[in-house]
């Protein structure tokens, strides 16, 4: 629970937030890393080189695109290429976040190195948490969350690299789904029937989109069963009541 989240006034947002991530966010993101870090040890990618990835590129699918071409041998710029095609698909999640964390207009460079932290799971707090927070505690506080996830990432990543030997090969490969799980199950607690919705469809759309294309299938899936979800949830009717 976050303390004092629905008053006018939050006098500690920033230590808010990092309490409000070392709990479920924090673990999810430090296990599914182990798992992502084991795997580069075991696939001998250096671990200056798969820590490097994880701090620039912070994200699991464009992270796990690289591992792929580096392992094959792929050219740097083959790779930077496939990363940023990659992460083409965290876009919709910073359009619709941004607006949601400052209280200002115009874009800053607050906004690009929020943005640069942003991950799912950051996302889905702030779609959930962001309305029961005074605006102007925010960005403040979903800073804090997200520098919180990103240094358990990094730590996660760098247990699971080192510590291979102690995790099962079935294991380590197994903790790569606890984040999108953990996503999963946010995303249920969110009591809405446009919700309900969008994971149903999305639940059908995506895999199949993902045989045409692994790179845009989870993107053009993703934006279409929240979009349909949403009509067909009611969710643009109630917005022109208000």
């Amino acid at each position: 629970m976050i303390e004092d989240a629905s008053s006018d006034n939050m006098p500690h947002p920033f230590r808010a937030g990092i309490k409000a991530a070392l709990g479920a966010p924090a673990l999810g993101l430090f296990v599914a890393l182990m798992g992502y870090g084991a795997l580069n040890k075991g696939i001998g990618i250096d671990f200056a080189v798969m820590w490097s990835a994880v701090f620039l590129i912070w994200s699991m699918p464009a992270l796990m695109t690289f591992s792929e071409l580096a392992l094959s041998g792929a050219g740097l710029w083959a790779m930077f290429i496939a990363v940023i095609f990659s992460n083409l698909r965290n876009i919709p999640m910073v359009v619709t976040a941004l607006p949601l964390v400052r209280a200002e207009r115009g874009l800053k460079w607050k906004d690009l190195l929020f943005a640069q932290l942003l991950s799912p799971t950051v996302w889905v707090h702030i779609l959930v948490r962001a309305q029961n927070l005074p605006l102007n505690a925010r960005r403040a506080f979903f800073t804090a969350f997200a520098l919180t996830v990103f240094v358990s990432a990094l730590a996660g990543a760098t247990v699971g690299y080192f510590g291979i030997g102690a995790i099962p090969a079935a294991l380590g490969i197994a903790l790569l789904i606890l984040t999108p799980l953990y996503l999963l199950l946010i995303m249920v607690s969110v009591r809405k029937l446009s919700s309900y919705l969008a994971l149903g469809i999305g639940a059908v759309a995506v895999p199949w989109l993902m045989q045409w294309s692994v790179e845009w299938g989870l993107a053009l899936g993703g934006i279409g069963a929240g979009t349909l979800g949403f009509l067909l949830g009611g969710g643009h009717k109630r917005r022109g009541r208000q």
